[in-house]
């Protein structure tokens, strides 16, 4: 079994998306479901089934928060990645040299921002940097979160098994963000594009969500595929 090692976050080139590199000696972050061995799944699952599953690598994530000083937040994210802070309904998305970003509106004071693994020390840096002194909290969580995707045919009614929430496309428009209970897990959720829907899961909830998923599609087939 590869051996994973987890590196300080400040070093350069300190970490990989890519656990492959898990044995040599470029320090790696492993997924939550990187035991779930998806690898090995993608192959046994067939293409054009009602459900696909997707964990990402590990992602970049900051959460941003703001009271008072909400305009200088969204100054220093609007100089730092040219992305505005989103209100409820609102979510951003820029990509600037194949580099996505993106804000989430989670509380009336809190943002959740991805980004690449290996920029979010500097992103984070950066905003800081633009703010100055005004009164903004940025912290670094990239390593608590694993993101899932959720897409097919069936996708919605994957949905309709597992939240509360009004998943309606009338009503969980695409571009739309809400933190929810998923069966019995606390997931941010986003509707992408019809049935395409990006979750994202607390680590220690991770396998929780990933076998409820599994088991909510596999009426309707399930294919599981790799990033």
């Amino acid at each position: 079994m590869d051996t994973v090692n987890v590196s300080n976050q400040y070093a350069t080139n300190s970490v990989t998306e890519r656990a492959e590199f898990g044995d040599s000696n470029t320090p790696v972050i492993a997924s939550a479901l990187e035991h779930a061995n998806m690898k090995s799944l993608a192959v046994k699952t067939a293409t054009g089934l009602g459900v696909t599953l997707v964990e990402l690598p590990v992602t970049g994530m900051l959460v941003l928060r703001a009271r008072d000083d909400k305009p200088a937040l969204a100054a220093a994210l609007k100089s730092s990645l040219q992305l505005d802070l989103p209100n409820v309904l609102a979510s951003n998305v820029v990509v600037d040299n194949g580099k996505s970003y993106c804000a989430r509106w989670i509380a009336p004071d809190e943002w959740l921002l991805s980004c690449p693994l290996q920029d979010a020390f500097e992103i984070e840096q950066n905003i800081r940097t633009a703010a100055g002194a005004s009164s903004i909290a940025i912290v670094n969580v990239s390593g608590g979160f694993t993101t899932i995707m959720l897409s097919g045919n069936n996708a919605n009614d994957v949905l309709k098994k597992s939240v509360t929430y009004d998943v309606h496309p009338s009503h969980f428009t695409v571009g739309k963000v809400v933190n929810t209970v998923f069966s019995k897990a606390q997931v941010t959720m986003r509707c992408l594009d019809t049935n395409h829907y990006e979750f994202i899961v607390r680590r220690s909830f991770a396998d929780y969500v990933w076998l409820w998923l599994q088991v909510a599609s596999a009426e309707y087939g399930i294919s599981i595929e790799i990033e």
